[in-house]
């Protein structure tokens, strides 16, 4: 009775342990306790990445008030360095921001960097087509870095806006001038001189006789050319490629002591803009 006793009980311990073996352990295929609070805490870390990655990160501050009005008067007096430290920023943080992006191309397009500056200003134009004040530098732009069919359309779309812009006559004329096409290039150029007299505008005026000049000597007209880059340089004194233009003219006119003169008042000059910046206004 005692074997049989203890065999009962044995048993009983033995079932209630398997009992409480068989409650606490998870079966095949199901989670236990300890790995079902694990993937809870997981689950939530998920989650808050989840929500951290959908909520937008809040947008970049503006400026203060006035920002790209200082910016413009610090370009406007040559500093482009300075006008640029601030604008880039401002890029980089609004790159949808047309007139910024303008304002830091035009950094660069002061210093001559056309490649930057076009590419600035293709990115402000494609922010916002109305940002007409991009147009005239970016099309100069082109100019500059050989792009005239770019240049050109750039242009045009200038005097579809506004047809007595003397500016963009007197590109056309160049890109015209640099095809050899010579009526177009008279034309514009032309065109150009009457809008600067009627503007009152001498700059304009003396860069159009100074290219009318250039064109004049393509077709070997020396009297003519003679003419006008001696009309020219009355209006713009200093004009380095209308000085040396008019040196070749008066020393193939058998004009030696003009020749020398105008050879004298280049050199002079060339203290100033290289030759060739005359072409472009400023």
């Amino acid at each position: 009775m005692e074997l049989r006793a203890r065999l009962v009980s044995a048993t009983g311990i033995l079932l209630a342990s398997i009992l409480a073996t068989t409650a606490t352990a998870p079966a095949a295929g199901q989670t236990g306790p300890a790995e079902l609070r694990a993937e809870t805490r997981l689950a939530e870390t998920q989650s808050d990445e989840t929500r951290s990655a959908e909520t937008p990160s809040p947008p970049a501050p503006l400026p203060p008030p006035g920002e790209m009005a200082r910016c413009k008067e610090l370009i406007d007096a040559g500093l482009n360095g300075a006008a640029r430290a601030r604008l880039a920023p401002i890029v980089e943080a609004h790159p949808g921001w047309a007139r910024a992006t303008a304002l830091l191309a035009l950094t660069y397009y002061k210093e001559s960097r056309f490649e930057v500056a076009a590419t600035l200003f293709a990115r402000a134009l494609a922010a916002d087509p109305q940002e007409i004040a991009a147009r005239p530098p970016y099309g100069w732009s082109l100019y500059s870095l050989g792009r005239l069919d770019e240049a050109e359309e750039m242009f045009e779309s200038l005097l579809a806006v506004k047809p007595d812009y003397t500016a963009a006559h007197y590109a056309l004329g160049l890109i015209d001038l640099d095809r050899d096409e010579i009526d177009g290039a008279r034309r514009h150029l032309a065109t150009t001189l009457e809008l600067a007299v009627a503007q009152d505008d001498p700059p304009m005026a003396g860069r159009a006789r100074a290219r009318l000049g250039d064109l004049y000597l393509r077709l070997d007209d020396l009297p003519a050319a003679r003419r006008e880059l001696e009309l020219a340089l009355e209006l713009v004194p200093d004009e380095g490629d209308a000085l040396f233009t008019l040196s070749r003219v008066l020393q193939r006119l058998g004009d030696e002591e003009g020749a020398a003169d105008a050879r004298r008042r280049f050199e002079a000059a060339k203290a100033g803009p290289a030759p060739g910046a005359g072409r472009l206004p400023g």
